[in-house]
């Protein structure tokens, strides 16, 4: 059940709230002073509390203080009528999830309650997928709330527990290299090597002694026997990644070893066994370069026993504030700080394309924190391109303020359409392109914003 506490010394607003909230379906709770409130905290599993900042044996701030230290999975919101820009610093730096000023209108108070319950709800699921995967430091840029992230949680837990080849594709930036980790280290082969090759890195020489070694005398330079990453990663993961960037002429050579697990060192005429896992990755979309002749189809189809495909964060919105609360909180715990962001940037890099995706997110918030100042991260320590969106769609600022944060994106968004539909002449694959997203994906929102 949905349990609300209301600590606050007005009759008339306690009768009011309560009555409001229990014909939504919420079981709603109230204390009239802080006392009262630190007993009733301990007594009933309340989800979200509103406390007034003034109570007649307390503040509503030292309440907040006391309670998120004891109780941080639990949503705090300040109510007063005294509501100022220090009074509303002061609450979210001490843990307070919104602030509204009294008298508050009641479609206020339920979008807040709404967005707080699916903070709830979010941070819940992401603390169980965590669980469930037994989620540490290195994978937590994983988290997501978004059904594509959910089915890929489920995709590694599946095939975590084979031996299976793995493909994963999906922009640069994505996490693919961690997809890869996380899969190695929940399966059978935790513990044994892992080792991972950047096949775009070296010529196609060198990377082919990489993979299978070469005994001394088999090229210029090479004056003993060195052991190669599959053989180094036997009884483990080899993890190829940009594997879309290999000739046709390796391909083959890369074929016989994800066949038949055998392969022969450059140079040598000896046959070598290896028991190991290939997971292989790419940015570039594999299937179309079979289509077109770039890569082998029997090599494709070998690799791709699994594919997971890992969407772009602009695919997955929802993800962007999660990430960014993460983020934060990261170097907050580092720093010894709480970083705030205001409304109108979490705005912005919600809506922001962010072409480099999570790796490019994670080295914003960075730079952004290295140059605040007292916590605060302002628009100017956040990197050009970002400054510039800015500027450009500097009427976000224009939207209805009583708008929902969902109902301003899908207004700041449809603009976006129209003018690409408008600079491409109605063309959709054209506008698609200039937007950064699937033709498919600007078809749906097209007949969602203009054929209702």
């Amino acid at each position: 059940m949905k349990r609300i506490m209301l600590v606050d010394d007005e009759p008339k607003l306690i009768k009011i709230f309560k009555s409001m909230l229990s014909k939504k379906g919420y079981i709603v709770h109230t204390a009239t002073n802080g006392q009262e409130a630190r007993k009733k905290i301990v007594e009933l599993d309340v989800n979200i509390i509103f406390l007034d900042l003034r109570l007649p044996d307390c503040t509503g701030l030292e309440l907040l203080e006391e309670f998120s230290s004891y109780y941080p999975e639990k949503i705090y919101i300040m109510m007063t009528a005294y509501g100022n820009i220090e009074n509303a610093v002061s609450a979210m730096k001490a843990g307070a999830f919104d602030y509204i000023v009294k008298p508050a209108k009641i479609n206020e108070i339920l979008i807040i309650i709404e967005k707080a319950f699916k903070w709830i709800n979010v941070n819940k699921e992401n603390r169980e997928l965590k669980a469930k995967l037994q989620v540490n430091e290195m994978n937590e840029e994983m988290i997501g709330s978004t059904p594509a992230m959910k089915r890929i949680f489920e995709m590694i837990e599946r095939v975590s527990s084979t031996n299976t080849n793995v493909l994963l594709q999906g922009e640069s930036g994505t996490g693919k290299t961690m997809v890869a980790e996380i899969i190695h280290n929940y399966s059978k082969q935790n513990g044994l090597p892992f080792i991972p090759v950047n096949c775009a890195a070296l010529p196609e020489q060198l990377l082919e002694s990489e993979l299978f070694g070469h005994i001394k005398g088999a090229f210029s330079g090479a004056v003993s026997n060195r052991m190669g990453k599959f053989e180094a990663a036997n009884g483990g993961t080899i993890f190829l990644d940009e594997i879309s960037e290999t000739s046709l002429a390796f391909q083959a050579k890369l074929l016989q070893v994800t066949q038949s697990k055998t392969f022969i060192p450059v140079g040598s005429d000896k046959l070598k066994q290896v028991n190991v896992r290939i997971i292989a990755a790419t940015n570039k979309d594999l299937q179309k370069m079979v289509n077109e002749g770039d890569f082998r189809e029997d090599l494709y189809y070998r690799l791709n026993v699994v594919d997971i495909h890992i969407p772009p964060l602009r695919e997955r919105k929802d993800d962007i504030l999660i990430l960014i609360n993460m983020f934060l909180k990261k170097h907050g715990e580092k720093n010894k700080i709480n970083y705030q962001l205001s409304d109108s940037i979490l705005n912005l890099l919600v809506y922001y394309s962010w072409p480099g995706n999570v790796r490019e997110l994670e080295s914003a918030i960075e730079r952004a924190v290295v140059l605040s100042r007292d916590g605060h991260l302002s628009l100017d320590g956040f990197p050009q391109q970002i400054q510039d969106f800015a500027n450009q769609y500097s009427h976000m600022d224009t939207l209805n303020k009583e708008q929902s944060l969902p109902e301003r994106l899908e207004a700041i968004e449809k603009r976006i359409i129209l003018e690409a539909l408008d600079q491409s002449s109605g063309k959709l694959a054209s506008a698609a392109k200039t937007l950064g997203i699937s033709r498919q994906s600007l078809f749906y929102k097209t007949k969602k914003y203009f054929n209702q």
